[in-house]
């Protein structure tokens, strides 16, 4: 096996504790230092090498946000996760959006409040900015905008919501940031830089929350919307809820504004203080303003994306390579996304499996995602809090005893994305709200690889040999305004590259089959998911001609790939195998030009399917266990056998009372060949049903079918 592919194999079977997953984890009730550490150090148990300490509702409130009992609480935990090795994050609210210090910075000022355009009857309600019309006024006014707090009382709609602060507004944000990340530096100074490597903020909101009937504005902004060229008399646009010019020129103005006034601040207070900024900003498709961010990042929630939707379709399916293609293009190693936010299946709080959770690792991972910031682990689920954004998907959830299948799966895909180079050939030019959606879905569908390029950087980029190359990257084909870009090829649609361009490609159409082509230190490898609920069974040829490596990313094993013949596509050199990739599996195939002796093929299975022979024979109502028996007789072992049952939901197995591996998605399917004898056997599965039937009154079915 080559040198380069060996070390390859190795990071990846290593602890890669740089590539971990780091959660939102829920400081939300009465804290102690032991359980501080003690969450800490179960953490670090699971393979979670780091955490964002995100300050939540629960907090009691003899513990004043940013009080010196506060950041005692705060020190020692970052003193000990400095203690684990583990890295520490810093949310830089009390609870979101950020900007306002849980009210403080309005409570030092009350002339740093959110401020919006609204019509009004009369002029006397506000700052007139236009009008009148129609007996009507465009008024500059505080919107009454709230972020959600960190203490019961303080939620959305609630009498003691934290004002918004004015994130406009120079002396606002500046107030924020004196009474936030400079304190939290007096306090941390130490651990800057190296056990705390970023501030994560979070979807930044101009008017905050619950502000109705407002637009964007700052106090004081009219002469400087003028002096950019706007006409306050045509903002009644707005109102009208138009999509012209002028509504265009006012949301531009409010974006370059926020980014300079707001991301731009704390942007450069990070790198003075030797971290990174971190979080997202508000929208999925807010990729310019990802320039300010060092480690650039979205937020998946609410199921915007997800299995049954497909992963393709609608405004929120950008947000994966939204952060992954920016970073690429501005150079930045890391890229990030808060996963798994109320993921949860038909509205059902906590109603969110196993197998969900590994098909959104994938859908993030294959469009260039190397951060996952899992939301959420929850300190407390006493009471209230566990009804607050749920689901816990660390240590409240049925999975935890074994998460590290979970950690080292993240941090195997993030160590692939990172510091790599996809091979895409194709610029789909973008710009922040703008990211084409329709027209790139048969890209997807036909494993076209291609990268969303920002229009603004289009003066960093160079034409060579007709190909528009930016940060390491050469882009043959262009999509979008032939006008920008006249000298590379133009593309409408997938017709417009040829056969022989086309890097991976199938004997038939595999429209859930994702694919990204990587290069990473002189390795070329493909990663490949099934994104739907089907069995994708399918023969692949890729250009060149060499050998292949399978690496299973969920289990670390590793196995010689056989060869097909490709008479399909002999008029381009190719090389063609076979893949077979059930719901929810991955797969890294790795090109290798020397033969790989010591590897084996991965054998196929002797399926041995135990659903019907599974009696039930023990259950505990208050754990939500089943506990199944079957009997296998073996009349041969040949060491090949799997056992496999149709199940909902965490299923553990054991054969001959030894411990034969865990499974969270159907098809439930087990190793035993190592493990079973001549004559009977006995097989034995614990299944756990879903967390929503422990913390909810509702109940999800669980069991053998």
């Amino acid at each position: 096996m080559q040198e380069n592919i060996r070390h390859l194999i190795d990071d990846l079977n290593g602890s890669l504790e740089e590539y971990s997953p780091i959660p939102f984890w829920f400081i939300n009730d009465e804290l102690t230092k032991e359980k501080l550490r003690g969450q800490l150090e179960d953490f670090k148990s699971k393979g979670v090498d780091g955490v964002v300490i995100h300050p939540r509702i629960g907090i009691p409130r003899e513990l004043k946000y940013l009080s010196e009992e506060y950041f005692d609480l705060v020190v020692h935990t970052v003193k000990s996760a400095a203690e684990l090795n583990m890295k520490v994050v810093l949310y830089d609210e009390g609870m979101y959006p950020s900007g306002s210090a849980n009210g403080e910075v309005v409570r030092s000022n009350p002339e740093f409040a959110a401020v919006g355009i609204t019509l009004a009857d009369s002029p006397d309600d506000g700052i007139v900015i236009a009008g009148p019309r129609d007996g009507k006024y465009i008024v500059e006014k505080p919107c009454g905008g709230t972020i959600r707090g960190i203490h019961f009382g303080q939620d959305d709609g609630e009498s003691d919501a934290p004002a918004a602060a004015d994130i406009l507004n120079s002396n606002a944000v500046n107030k924020f940031i004196e009474l936030t990340h400079d304190r939290y530096y007096v306090h941390l100074k130490e651990y800057f830089g190296n056990t705390i490597i970023g501030f994560f903020t979070d979807e930044p909101n101009v008017l905050g929350r619950n502000a109705r009937g407002f637009f964007p504005w700052s106090k004081g902004l009219l002469a400087e919307y003028e002096a950019a060229g706007g006409n306050p008399d045509e903002l009644w646009s707005l109102f009208a809820k138009e999509q012209n010019e002028v509504t265009a020129f006012y949301r531009e103005f409010i974006k370059q504004r926020l980014n300079n006034i707001y991301y731009k601040s704390l942007s450069d207070w990070c790198v003075a203080h030797d971290i990174a900024l971190m979080g997202h900003p508000a929208e999925s498709a807010d990729i310019d303003e990802e320039k300010y961010f060092h480690i650039p990042g979205q937020d998946l929630v609410f199921r915007w994306v997800s299995p049954e939707k497909g992963g393709t379709k609608g405004r929120d399916s950008v947000m994966g390579k939204c952060s992954s293609d920016a970073a690429r293009h501005m150079g930045r190693r890391r890229n990030s996304n808060e996963c798994f936010g109320v993921c949860v299946r038909e509205g059902i709080p906590w109603y969110f499996t196993g197998g969900d959770m590994k098909w959104f690792i994938d859908w993030l991972a294959v469009r260039g995602v190397n951060l996952f910031i899992p939301h959420a682990f929850y300190y407390s689920l006493r009471d209230r809090r566990k009804d607050e954004r749920p689901p816990d998907v660390g240590p409240g959830n049925i999975w935890w005893e074994h998460y590290k299948l979970y950690s080292d799966y993240m941090k195997r895909v993030s160590y692939l994305m990172t510091d790599s180079k996809n091979a895409a050939k194709v610029a789909v030019l973008c710009e922040s709200g703008r990211m084409p959606i329709e027209e790139v879905e048969p890209f997807y569908e036909n494993q076209v690889e291609f990268n969303y390029l920002q229009k603004c950087m289009l003066d960093k980029c160079e034409i060579r040999d007709g190909r528009l190359c930016v940060a390491g990257y050469e882009y043959d084909y262009v999509m979008g305004d032939d006008k920008l870009v006249p000298e590379v090829e133009h593309i409408k649609d997938i017709s417009g590259i040829g056969l022989c361009d086309r890097d991976l490609l199938t004997k038939n159409p595999c429209e859930m089959l994702r694919a990204t082509h990587l290069i990473k230190n002189n390795v070329s490898m493909y990663f490949l998911v099934n994104e739907g609920y089907g069995t994708i069974d399918e023969s692949i040829s890729i250009p060149g001609d060499m050998g292949i490596v399978e690496y299973d990313l969920w289990t670390g094993k590793t196995y010689a790939t056989e060869l097909l013949p490709d008479a399909d596509n002999a008029s381009c050199e190719r090389v063609a195998f076979r893949i077979k990739l059930e719901s929810r599996e991955s797969k890294l195939f790795i090109c290798t030009s020397e033969a790989c002796a010591e590897l084996t093929t991965r054998k196929e299975p002797k399926i041995i399917n135990l659903t019907e022979k599974a009696v039930l024979t023990d259950g505990d109502e208050t754990l939500y266990k089943k506990t199944y028996v079957a009997e296998y007789i073996a009349d041969e072992i040949t060491g090949d056998e799997v056992m496999e049952v149709k199940a909902e939901e965490m299923v553990e197995c054991f054969c001959n009372g030894k411990f034969a591996g865990v499974s969270f998605w159907n098809k439930h399917r087990f190793d035993c060949g190592e493990l079973l004898k001549p004559g009977v056997n006995e097989i034995k599965f614990i299944v756990t049903g879903n967390a929503a039937n422990r913390y909810t009154g509702y109940s999800i079915p669980y069991g053998i079918e």
